[in-house]
Protein backbone atom coordinates (compact mmCIF):
# COMPACT_ATOMS: atom_id res chain seq x y z
CA UNK A 1 0.00 0.00 0.00
CA UNK A 2 1.28 3.43 -0.97
CA UNK A 3 1.32 6.18 1.66
CA UNK A 4 0.34 9.53 0.13
CA UNK A 5 0.95 12.92 1.70
CA UNK A 6 -1.65 15.23 0.19
CA UNK A 7 -0.69 18.86 0.75
CA UNK A 8 -3.85 20.73 -0.20
CA UNK A 9 -5.64 23.99 0.59
CA UNK A 10 -9.00 22.28 -0.11
CA UNK A 11 -9.27 19.78 2.73
CA UNK A 12 -13.05 19.23 2.22
CA UNK A 13 -12.20 17.71 -1.19
CA UNK A 14 -9.48 15.40 0.15
CA UNK A 15 -11.63 12.27 -0.01
CA UNK A 16 -12.59 13.05 -3.60
CA UNK A 17 -8.91 13.32 -4.49
CA UNK A 18 -8.22 10.05 -2.67
CA UNK A 19 -10.87 8.38 -4.87
CA UNK A 20 -8.93 9.46 -7.96
CA UNK A 21 -5.72 7.96 -6.61
CA UNK A 22 -7.46 4.68 -5.72
CA UNK A 23 -8.51 4.29 -9.36
CA UNK A 24 -4.84 3.90 -10.22
CA UNK A 25 -3.33 2.40 -7.07
CA UNK A 26 -6.15 0.61 -5.30
CA UNK A 27 -5.69 0.93 -1.55
CA UNK A 28 -3.74 3.94 -0.27
CA UNK A 29 -2.94 5.41 3.10
CA UNK A 30 -3.79 9.09 2.94
CA UNK A 31 -2.13 11.76 5.07
CA UNK A 32 -3.69 15.17 4.71
CA UNK A 33 -1.23 18.06 5.03
CA UNK A 34 1.26 15.79 6.78
CA UNK A 35 4.67 15.26 5.10
CA UNK A 36 6.58 12.01 4.97
CA UNK A 37 4.64 9.73 2.62
CA UNK A 38 6.01 7.49 -0.13
CA UNK A 39 4.51 10.06 -2.48
CA UNK A 40 3.79 13.73 -1.89
CA UNK A 41 1.14 15.54 -3.92
CA UNK A 42 1.36 19.31 -3.55
CA UNK A 43 -1.77 21.18 -4.62
CA UNK A 44 -1.75 24.93 -5.27
CA UNK A 45 -4.45 27.15 -6.73
CA UNK A 46 -5.44 30.77 -7.28
CA UNK A 47 -8.23 32.71 -8.94
CA UNK A 48 -8.03 35.64 -11.37
CA UNK A 49 -10.22 37.14 -14.07
CA UNK A 50 -13.12 34.79 -13.37
CA UNK A 51 -10.90 31.70 -13.62
CA UNK A 52 -9.64 29.21 -11.08
CA UNK A 53 -6.12 27.93 -11.76
CA UNK A 54 -5.04 24.59 -10.28
CA UNK A 55 -1.55 23.05 -10.19
CA UNK A 56 -0.49 19.70 -8.74
CA UNK A 57 3.03 18.32 -8.41
CA UNK A 58 3.85 14.75 -7.39
CA UNK A 59 7.24 13.88 -5.90
CA UNK A 60 8.75 10.85 -4.21
CA UNK A 61 8.38 7.34 -5.57
CA UNK A 62 6.53 8.80 -8.58
CA UNK A 63 7.10 12.18 -10.22
CA UNK A 64 4.65 14.13 -12.37
CA UNK A 65 2.95 17.50 -12.63
CA UNK A 66 -0.09 19.03 -14.28
CA UNK A 67 -2.13 22.23 -14.29
CA UNK A 68 -5.61 23.19 -15.45
CA UNK A 69 -7.89 26.23 -15.36
CA UNK A 70 -11.66 26.53 -15.36
CA UNK A 71 -14.30 29.22 -15.03
CA UNK A 72 -15.83 29.97 -11.65
CA UNK A 73 -19.42 28.83 -11.21
CA UNK A 74 -22.29 31.34 -11.47
CA UNK A 75 -23.54 30.45 -7.97
CA UNK A 76 -22.23 28.76 -4.85
CA UNK A 77 -23.59 25.31 -5.67
CA UNK A 78 -22.28 25.22 -9.23
CA UNK A 79 -18.96 26.76 -8.22
CA UNK A 80 -18.41 23.97 -5.72
CA UNK A 81 -19.19 21.41 -8.42
CA UNK A 82 -16.85 23.06 -10.95
CA UNK A 83 -14.13 23.42 -8.31
CA UNK A 84 -14.23 19.76 -7.34
CA UNK A 85 -14.25 18.70 -10.98
CA UNK A 86 -11.22 20.89 -11.74
CA UNK A 87 -9.00 19.55 -8.96
CA UNK A 88 -10.01 15.93 -9.63
CA UNK A 89 -9.20 16.27 -13.31
CA UNK A 90 -5.87 17.94 -12.55
CA UNK A 91 -4.92 15.10 -10.21
CA UNK A 92 -6.10 12.63 -12.83
CA UNK A 93 -3.64 14.16 -15.30
CA UNK A 94 -0.88 13.72 -12.72
CA UNK A 95 -1.80 10.11 -11.99
CA UNK A 96 -2.07 9.21 -15.65
CA UNK A 97 1.35 10.71 -16.32
CA UNK A 98 2.92 9.03 -13.28
CA UNK A 99 1.56 5.53 -13.94
CA UNK A 100 1.22 5.43 -17.72
CA UNK A 101 -2.29 4.03 -17.30
CA UNK A 102 -5.61 5.19 -18.77
CA UNK A 103 -8.59 3.83 -16.79
CA UNK A 104 -11.69 2.86 -18.81
CA UNK A 105 -13.82 5.53 -17.12
CA UNK A 106 -11.12 8.19 -17.29
CA UNK A 107 -11.32 10.73 -14.48
CA UNK A 108 -14.83 9.74 -13.42
CA UNK A 109 -15.24 8.38 -9.90
CA UNK A 110 -18.95 9.05 -9.37
CA UNK A 111 -21.66 6.45 -9.02
CA UNK A 112 -23.92 7.64 -11.85
CA UNK A 113 -22.00 8.68 -15.00
CA UNK A 114 -25.26 8.88 -16.99
CA UNK A 115 -25.90 12.15 -15.16
CA UNK A 116 -23.20 13.79 -17.25
CA UNK A 117 -25.09 12.84 -20.40
CA UNK A 118 -28.34 14.30 -19.09
CA UNK A 119 -26.53 17.42 -17.89
CA UNK A 120 -25.07 18.00 -21.36
CA UNK A 121 -28.44 17.34 -23.02
CA UNK A 122 -30.06 19.93 -20.74
CA UNK A 123 -27.73 22.46 -22.39
CA UNK A 124 -29.18 21.63 -25.80
CA UNK A 125 -26.78 18.94 -26.98
CA UNK A 126 -28.09 15.87 -28.76
CA UNK A 127 -27.59 12.47 -27.14
CA UNK A 128 -24.71 11.71 -29.50
CA UNK A 129 -23.09 15.09 -28.86
CA UNK A 130 -23.47 14.65 -25.11
CA UNK A 131 -21.79 11.24 -25.20
CA UNK A 132 -18.96 12.64 -27.27
CA UNK A 133 -18.49 15.61 -24.93
CA UNK A 134 -18.37 13.30 -21.91
CA UNK A 135 -15.79 11.13 -23.63
CA UNK A 136 -13.53 14.09 -24.40
CA UNK A 137 -13.91 16.09 -21.17
CA UNK A 138 -13.39 13.17 -18.82
CA UNK A 139 -11.10 10.97 -20.94
CA UNK A 140 -13.72 8.20 -20.97
CA UNK A 141 -12.91 5.33 -23.28
CA UNK A 142 -15.02 5.26 -26.43
CA UNK A 143 -16.78 1.96 -25.63
CA UNK A 144 -17.84 3.27 -22.21
CA UNK A 145 -19.15 6.49 -23.75
CA UNK A 146 -21.11 4.39 -26.23
CA UNK A 147 -22.51 2.31 -23.36
CA UNK A 148 -23.77 5.50 -21.71
CA UNK A 149 -25.35 6.59 -24.98
CA UNK A 150 -27.16 3.27 -25.35
CA UNK A 151 -28.45 3.36 -21.77
CA UNK A 152 -29.83 6.89 -22.05
CA UNK A 153 -31.42 6.03 -25.40
CA UNK A 154 -33.31 3.15 -23.77
CA UNK A 155 -34.28 5.25 -20.75
CA UNK A 156 -35.74 7.91 -23.02
CA UNK A 157 -38.29 5.34 -24.25
CA UNK A 158 -39.71 5.05 -20.71
CA UNK A 159 -41.95 7.80 -19.36
CA UNK A 160 -40.22 9.53 -16.43
CA UNK A 161 -42.08 9.80 -13.14
CA UNK A 162 -44.50 12.67 -12.78
CA UNK A 163 -44.10 14.98 -9.80
CA UNK A 164 -47.03 13.32 -7.98
CA UNK A 165 -45.86 9.75 -8.56
CA UNK A 166 -43.94 7.81 -5.94
CA UNK A 167 -42.14 4.47 -5.67
CA UNK A 168 -42.49 2.28 -2.58
CA UNK A 169 -39.47 0.30 -1.37
CA UNK A 170 -39.84 -2.39 1.30
CA UNK A 171 -36.58 -3.62 2.84
CA UNK A 172 -36.13 -7.10 4.31
CA UNK A 173 -32.65 -7.04 5.92
CA UNK A 174 -32.32 -10.78 6.52
CA UNK A 175 -30.41 -13.55 4.77
CA UNK A 176 -30.00 -17.25 5.51
CA UNK A 177 -26.22 -16.75 5.43
CA UNK A 178 -23.89 -13.80 4.82
CA UNK A 179 -22.14 -13.64 1.45
CA UNK A 180 -18.43 -12.85 1.66
CA UNK A 181 -18.79 -9.82 -0.65
CA UNK A 182 -21.77 -8.32 1.19
CA UNK A 183 -21.36 -4.93 2.85
CA UNK A 184 -25.01 -4.43 3.79
CA UNK A 185 -26.03 -4.40 7.43
CA UNK A 186 -28.19 -7.53 7.10
CA UNK A 187 -28.93 -10.05 9.80
CA UNK A 188 -28.69 -13.78 9.39
CA UNK A 189 -32.02 -15.46 10.02
CA UNK A 190 -30.59 -17.93 12.54
CA UNK A 191 -33.45 -19.21 14.69
CA UNK A 192 -35.73 -16.52 13.28
CA UNK A 193 -36.55 -14.80 16.56
CA UNK A 194 -36.29 -11.31 15.08
CA UNK A 195 -38.51 -12.04 12.09
CA UNK A 196 -42.01 -11.75 13.66
CA UNK A 197 -41.29 -8.51 15.57
CA UNK A 198 -39.62 -7.06 12.49
CA UNK A 199 -42.62 -7.87 10.31
CA UNK A 200 -44.98 -6.41 12.92
CA UNK A 201 -43.04 -3.13 12.93
CA UNK A 202 -42.83 -3.18 9.13
CA UNK A 203 -46.60 -3.64 8.78
CA UNK A 204 -47.18 -0.56 10.93
CA UNK A 205 -44.65 1.51 9.00
CA UNK A 206 -46.20 0.47 5.69
CA UNK A 207 -49.67 1.42 6.91
CA UNK A 208 -48.47 4.81 8.12
CA UNK A 209 -46.56 5.40 4.88
CA UNK A 210 -49.58 4.58 2.73
CA UNK A 211 -51.60 7.03 4.79
CA UNK A 212 -48.94 9.68 4.13
CA UNK A 213 -49.00 8.91 0.40
CA UNK A 214 -52.77 9.42 0.38
CA UNK A 215 -52.56 12.58 2.47
CA UNK A 216 -50.05 14.14 0.03
CA UNK A 217 -52.06 13.12 -3.03
CA UNK A 218 -49.28 10.93 -4.41
CA UNK A 219 -49.96 8.11 -6.86
CA UNK A 220 -48.18 4.72 -7.03
CA UNK A 221 -45.57 4.15 -9.74
CA UNK A 222 -43.36 1.15 -8.85
CA UNK A 223 -43.16 -1.24 -5.92
CA UNK A 224 -39.89 -2.95 -5.01
CA UNK A 225 -39.27 -5.44 -2.21
CA UNK A 226 -35.56 -6.03 -1.67
CA UNK A 227 -33.03 -6.89 0.96
CA UNK A 228 -31.23 -8.85 2.16
CA UNK A 229 -33.39 -11.66 0.89
CA UNK A 230 -37.16 -11.15 1.12
CA UNK A 231 -37.75 -14.89 0.69
CA UNK A 232 -35.81 -15.54 3.88
CA UNK A 233 -39.21 -14.80 5.46
CA UNK A 234 -41.66 -17.67 5.81
CA UNK A 235 -44.62 -17.74 3.43
CA UNK A 236 -46.88 -16.57 6.27
CA UNK A 237 -44.69 -13.56 7.12
CA UNK A 238 -44.23 -12.72 3.45
CA UNK A 239 -48.00 -12.75 3.12
CA UNK A 240 -48.38 -10.27 5.97
CA UNK A 241 -45.92 -7.79 4.47
CA UNK A 242 -47.35 -7.92 0.96
CA UNK A 243 -50.91 -7.75 2.28
CA UNK A 244 -50.04 -4.55 4.15
CA UNK A 245 -48.68 -3.06 0.90
CA UNK A 246 -51.58 -4.27 -1.26
CA UNK A 247 -53.33 -0.86 -1.55
CA UNK A 248 -50.16 0.44 -3.23
CA UNK A 249 -49.36 -2.71 -5.20
CA UNK A 250 -52.78 -2.89 -6.82
CA UNK A 251 -52.28 0.55 -8.40
CA UNK A 252 -48.55 0.28 -9.27
CA UNK A 253 -47.42 -0.10 -12.86
CA UNK A 254 -44.61 -2.47 -11.81
CA UNK A 255 -44.20 -4.85 -8.85
CA UNK A 256 -40.81 -6.45 -8.14
CA UNK A 257 -39.97 -8.93 -5.40
CA UNK A 258 -36.37 -10.08 -5.05
CA UNK A 259 -36.52 -13.81 -4.44
CA UNK A 260 -32.74 -13.63 -4.51
CA UNK A 261 -31.25 -16.76 -3.00
CA UNK A 262 -32.43 -19.95 -4.74
CA UNK A 263 -32.20 -21.86 -1.43
CA UNK A 264 -34.97 -19.68 0.06
CA UNK A 265 -37.51 -20.28 -2.71
CA UNK A 266 -40.37 -22.75 -2.50
CA UNK A 267 -43.83 -23.12 -4.01
CA UNK A 268 -45.67 -21.55 -1.07
CA UNK A 269 -43.56 -18.38 -1.13
CA UNK A 270 -43.82 -18.01 -4.89
CA UNK A 271 -47.59 -18.49 -4.66
CA UNK A 272 -47.81 -15.65 -2.11
CA UNK A 273 -45.71 -13.40 -4.36
CA UNK A 274 -47.80 -14.25 -7.40
CA UNK A 275 -51.12 -13.83 -5.58
CA UNK A 276 -50.09 -10.31 -4.62
CA UNK A 277 -49.48 -9.26 -8.21
CA UNK A 278 -45.71 -9.37 -8.71
CA UNK A 279 -44.83 -8.60 -12.32
CA UNK A 280 -41.10 -9.23 -11.86
CA UNK A 281 -38.96 -11.38 -9.57
CA UNK A 282 -35.21 -11.73 -9.28
CA UNK A 283 -33.47 -15.09 -8.73
CA UNK A 284 -29.74 -14.57 -8.42
CA UNK A 285 -27.20 -17.39 -8.68
CA UNK A 286 -24.13 -15.07 -9.12
CA UNK A 287 -22.20 -18.03 -10.61
CA UNK A 288 -22.85 -21.59 -11.72
CA UNK A 289 -19.78 -23.00 -9.97
CA UNK A 290 -20.64 -24.74 -6.73
CA UNK A 291 -17.12 -24.45 -5.37
CA UNK A 292 -17.27 -20.67 -5.77
CA UNK A 293 -20.70 -20.52 -4.15
CA UNK A 294 -19.36 -22.40 -1.16
CA UNK A 295 -16.28 -20.17 -1.00
CA UNK A 296 -18.30 -16.95 -0.91
CA UNK A 297 -20.86 -18.23 1.60
CA UNK A 298 -23.88 -18.54 -0.70
CA UNK A 299 -24.78 -22.05 0.57
CA UNK A 300 -26.87 -23.01 -2.41
CA UNK A 301 -26.09 -25.03 -5.51
CA UNK A 302 -26.45 -24.73 -9.25
CA UNK A 303 -29.09 -27.46 -9.10
CA UNK A 304 -31.16 -25.36 -6.67
CA UNK A 305 -30.99 -22.38 -9.04
CA UNK A 306 -32.22 -24.51 -11.93
CA UNK A 307 -35.04 -25.91 -9.78
CA UNK A 308 -36.07 -22.42 -8.64
CA UNK A 309 -36.29 -21.16 -12.22
CA UNK A 310 -38.24 -24.23 -13.33
CA UNK A 311 -40.70 -23.79 -10.47
CA UNK A 312 -41.17 -20.07 -11.14
CA UNK A 313 -41.81 -20.73 -14.83
CA UNK A 314 -44.26 -23.51 -13.97
CA UNK A 315 -46.15 -21.08 -11.76
CA UNK A 316 -46.44 -18.51 -14.53
CA UNK A 317 -43.78 -15.90 -13.77
CA UNK A 318 -43.00 -14.25 -17.10
CA UNK A 319 -40.26 -11.82 -16.03
CA UNK A 320 -37.33 -13.15 -14.04
CA UNK A 321 -34.11 -11.21 -13.54
CA UNK A 322 -30.77 -12.94 -12.99
CA UNK A 323 -27.72 -11.37 -11.31
CA UNK A 324 -24.18 -12.56 -12.07
CA UNK A 325 -20.88 -11.32 -10.62
CA UNK A 326 -17.67 -10.92 -12.62
CA UNK A 327 -14.44 -11.26 -10.63
CA UNK A 328 -15.37 -13.73 -7.89
CA UNK A 329 -12.44 -15.35 -6.03
CA UNK A 330 -10.90 -18.34 -7.75
CA UNK A 331 -12.72 -17.76 -11.02
CA UNK A 332 -11.19 -17.13 -14.45
CA UNK A 333 -12.58 -16.05 -17.81
CA UNK A 334 -13.47 -19.58 -18.89
CA UNK A 335 -15.48 -20.12 -15.72
CA UNK A 336 -17.39 -16.89 -16.25
CA UNK A 337 -18.09 -17.84 -19.86
CA UNK A 338 -19.45 -21.17 -18.62
CA UNK A 339 -21.76 -19.30 -16.24
CA UNK A 340 -23.01 -17.07 -19.05
CA UNK A 341 -23.69 -20.07 -21.28
CA UNK A 342 -25.47 -21.90 -18.46
CA UNK A 343 -27.61 -18.88 -17.60
CA UNK A 344 -28.93 -18.82 -21.16
CA UNK A 345 -30.72 -22.13 -20.58
CA UNK A 346 -33.06 -20.48 -18.03
CA UNK A 347 -34.01 -17.64 -20.39
CA UNK A 348 -34.11 -14.72 -17.93
CA UNK A 349 -35.85 -11.66 -19.33
CA UNK A 350 -33.26 -9.39 -17.74
CA UNK A 351 -29.66 -9.89 -16.71
CA UNK A 352 -27.55 -7.78 -14.36
CA UNK A 353 -23.77 -8.15 -14.65
CA UNK A 354 -22.07 -6.91 -11.50
CA UNK A 355 -18.37 -6.26 -11.10
CA UNK A 356 -17.05 -7.47 -7.77
CA UNK A 357 -16.54 -4.64 -5.30
CA UNK A 358 -14.45 -5.32 -2.20
CA UNK A 359 -15.86 -3.24 0.62
CA UNK A 360 -14.03 -2.87 3.90
CA UNK A 361 -17.11 -4.09 5.77
CA UNK A 362 -17.25 -7.34 3.78
CA UNK A 363 -15.29 -10.53 4.40
CA UNK A 364 -13.94 -10.72 0.87
CA UNK A 365 -10.61 -9.08 1.68
CA UNK A 366 -9.70 -12.52 3.11
CA UNK A 367 -9.76 -13.87 -0.45
CA UNK A 368 -7.89 -11.07 -2.21
CA UNK A 369 -5.01 -13.37 -3.21
CA UNK A 370 -7.49 -15.46 -5.24
CA UNK A 371 -9.22 -12.60 -7.04
CA UNK A 372 -8.78 -12.31 -10.82
CA UNK A 373 -6.89 -9.22 -11.93
CA UNK A 374 -8.54 -6.16 -13.44
CA UNK A 375 -7.68 -7.13 -17.00
CA UNK A 376 -9.40 -10.50 -16.69
CA UNK A 377 -12.44 -8.97 -15.00
CA UNK A 378 -12.75 -6.48 -17.85
CA UNK A 379 -12.88 -9.40 -20.30
CA UNK A 380 -15.62 -10.97 -18.16
CA UNK A 381 -17.65 -7.77 -18.19
CA UNK A 382 -17.25 -7.45 -21.95
CA UNK A 383 -18.33 -11.08 -22.36
CA UNK A 384 -21.44 -10.29 -20.32
CA UNK A 385 -22.22 -7.33 -22.56
CA UNK A 386 -21.82 -9.45 -25.69
CA UNK A 387 -23.93 -12.27 -24.25
CA UNK A 388 -26.73 -9.86 -23.41
CA UNK A 389 -26.60 -8.36 -26.90
CA UNK A 390 -26.71 -11.83 -28.46
CA UNK A 391 -29.89 -12.51 -26.50
CA UNK A 392 -31.49 -9.29 -27.77
CA UNK A 393 -31.10 -7.47 -24.46
CA UNK A 394 -30.23 -3.78 -24.19
CA UNK A 395 -28.39 -1.97 -21.38
CA UNK A 396 -30.83 0.20 -19.45
CA UNK A 397 -29.13 1.25 -16.21
CA UNK A 398 -25.60 1.49 -14.86
CA UNK A 399 -23.92 2.36 -11.61
CA UNK A 400 -20.42 2.27 -10.26
CA UNK A 401 -19.00 1.68 -6.80
CA UNK A 402 -15.75 2.29 -5.00
CA UNK A 403 -13.21 -0.53 -4.91
CA UNK A 404 -14.58 -2.22 -8.04
CA UNK A 405 -12.30 -4.64 -9.82
CA UNK A 406 -10.72 -2.97 -12.84
CA UNK A 407 -12.51 0.32 -12.07
CA UNK A 408 -15.45 -1.03 -14.05
CA UNK A 409 -19.24 -0.94 -13.60
CA UNK A 410 -22.51 -2.78 -12.91
CA UNK A 411 -24.94 -2.89 -15.83
CA UNK A 412 -28.54 -4.01 -16.07
CA UNK A 413 -29.65 -5.49 -19.40
CA UNK A 414 -33.20 -6.36 -20.43
CA UNK A 415 -35.23 -7.52 -23.37
CA UNK A 416 -37.23 -4.61 -24.84
CA UNK A 417 -40.23 -3.93 -22.63
CA UNK A 418 -38.71 -5.66 -19.59
CA UNK A 419 -36.69 -2.77 -18.18
CA UNK A 420 -37.19 -2.30 -14.43
CA UNK A 421 -38.73 1.15 -13.92
CA UNK A 422 -37.77 1.20 -10.25
CA UNK A 423 -34.10 0.57 -11.06
CA UNK A 424 -34.07 3.50 -13.47
CA UNK A 425 -35.84 5.78 -11.00
CA UNK A 426 -33.35 4.86 -8.28
CA UNK A 427 -30.16 5.04 -10.31
CA UNK A 428 -31.03 8.30 -12.03
CA UNK A 429 -32.67 9.76 -8.89
CA UNK A 430 -35.57 11.21 -10.86
CA UNK A 431 -38.51 10.15 -8.69
CA UNK A 432 -39.76 10.18 -5.12
CA UNK A 433 -39.26 7.07 -3.00
CA UNK A 434 -41.09 6.15 0.17
CA UNK A 435 -38.89 3.52 1.81
CA UNK A 436 -39.78 1.32 4.77
CA UNK A 437 -37.72 -1.11 6.81
CA UNK A 438 -34.34 -1.12 8.52
CA UNK A 439 -31.72 0.80 6.53
CA UNK A 440 -34.21 2.04 3.93
CA UNK A 441 -33.82 5.63 2.68
CA UNK A 442 -36.77 7.72 1.53
CA UNK A 443 -36.13 10.42 -1.09
CA UNK A 444 -37.99 13.48 -2.20
CA UNK A 445 -36.85 14.70 -5.61
CA UNK A 446 -37.26 17.94 -7.52
CA UNK A 447 -35.47 17.18 -10.83
CA UNK A 448 -36.12 20.66 -12.26
CA UNK A 449 -34.14 22.26 -9.44
CA UNK A 450 -31.71 19.38 -9.05
CA UNK A 451 -32.76 19.06 -5.43
CA UNK A 452 -32.95 15.80 -3.43
CA UNK A 453 -33.79 15.44 0.25
CA UNK A 454 -33.47 12.16 2.14
CA UNK A 455 -34.88 10.57 5.28
CA UNK A 456 -32.91 7.47 6.32
CA UNK A 457 -34.20 4.75 8.61
CA UNK A 458 -31.87 3.31 11.23
CA UNK A 459 -30.01 0.24 9.95
CA UNK A 460 -29.67 -1.90 13.05
CA UNK A 461 -32.63 -4.29 13.13
CA UNK A 462 -33.46 -4.23 16.85
CA UNK A 463 -33.24 -0.42 16.89
CA UNK A 464 -35.60 -0.27 13.93
CA UNK A 465 -38.13 -2.46 15.74
CA UNK A 466 -37.97 -0.27 18.85
CA UNK A 467 -37.92 3.05 17.01
CA UNK A 468 -40.25 2.43 14.07
CA UNK A 469 -42.62 5.33 14.97
CA UNK A 470 -39.64 7.67 14.70
CA UNK A 471 -38.89 6.31 11.20
CA UNK A 472 -42.43 7.15 10.15
CA UNK A 473 -42.06 10.62 11.62
CA UNK A 474 -38.91 11.16 9.55
CA UNK A 475 -40.90 10.52 6.36
CA UNK A 476 -43.69 12.80 7.52
CA UNK A 477 -41.13 15.54 8.21
CA UNK A 478 -39.63 15.06 4.75
CA UNK A 479 -43.01 15.87 3.20
CA UNK A 480 -44.27 18.31 5.80
CA UNK A 481 -43.26 21.57 4.16
CA UNK A 482 -43.71 22.69 0.57
CA UNK A 483 -40.49 23.42 -1.28
CA UNK A 484 -39.80 27.04 -1.94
Amino acid sequence: MITVSLMTPTVPFANDLADVMRVFWGGIELRINQPGGDVTVTHREETSDGLRHCEMVMTGRFAASASRSAALGPDELLDKRYHKRLIKQTLYDVMKQATGRTPPWGSLTGIRPTRLIYEAMSRGLSLEEAARETQILFDVRSDKAELLRQIVAVQQEIAPPRMQEVDLYVGIPFCVSRCAYCSFLSGEVGKGRQLPPYVEALEKEIQGTLALIGEKGLTPRAFYMGGGTPTSLSAALLERVLAAADPFIQRAREVTVEAGRPDTIDRDKLQVIRDHGATRISVNPQTMHDQTLERIGRRHTTAQTEAAYALAREMGFSHINMDLIAGLPGENLDMFLETLSWSRSMHPESLTVHTLSIKRSSLLHLWEAQLPDGGMVEKMVEAGRQEAADRGMRPYYLYRQKYMAGNLENVGYALPGHECVYNIDMMEEVGHVMAVGAGAISKRVDPERGRIERAPNVSEISQYIDRMPEMLERKQALWREAWR
